[in-house]
């Protein structure tokens, strides 16, 4: 009974792996069906619309006209030349605000070095506070043998640590600062 309850499920298995499609070979098949034509739009003189552009060529025969067009050539010339007056002190703008914001970007770069010089100079602080307590509580007498000392050392490291958390508190502020100041200037991130 049990070797046909075998023979029963192995087969059960064989005719469902035979059955089974695997995903891929649905998604395939499906990609295969889907009409292509149907998001592509193909431009011919059947969907394009004929008309002639508005500005076409028509010559003058007129003198009247042509004079005109010198008058108004002239006035181009004019115009064009008070155009490159007025760009001169555009370029010159140009210029300024460029060089004002790479004077920004070199400030922003200036600060956050500061800053990873004020981080690390707060870890270091920190690090020895750690050490030294690590000390006291291997040896509690070195407290106990000179403790004015002792207590003076603690508030000396504590100050100092409090003074570099303020000094990158300050730097930190700076940095927001320019950057906003960037960000307002357009200048990306």
């Amino acid at each position: 009974m049990k070797k046909l309850f075998l023979m029963f499920a192995m087969c059960l298995f064989a005719a469902a792996a035979v059955a089974q499609q695997s995903l891929g070979d649905v998604a395939r098949a499906n990609r295969a069906n889907k009409h292509s034509s149907s998001s592509e739009t193909k431009l011919s003189d059947d969907n394009m619309s004929r008309s002639a552009p508005s500005s076409a060529y028509e010559p003058e025969t007129d003198k009247k006209t042509d004079d005109k067009d010198d008058k108004k050539a002239d006035d181009k010339d004019a115009d064009a030349k008070e155009a490159d007056a007025k760009a001169a002190p555009k370029k010159d703008t140009a210029d300024a605000q460029k060089q004002k914001n790479e004077e920004l970007k070199k400030q922003i770069a200036d600060e956050t070095k500061e800053i990873s010089t004020l981080q690390r100079e707060l870890d270091i602080a920190q690090r020895e506070a750690r050490l030294r307590a690590a000390a006291f509580y291997g040896d509690a007498g070195t407290m106990l043998r000179d403790q004015a000392k002792y207590a003076e050392e603690g508030r000396k490291e504590q100050a100092e640590i409090d003074g570099k958390k303020q000094a990158l508190d300050a730097a930190q502020q700076k940095l927001s600062d320019l950057q906003e100041q960037a960000r307002k200037a357009g200048l990306p991130q």
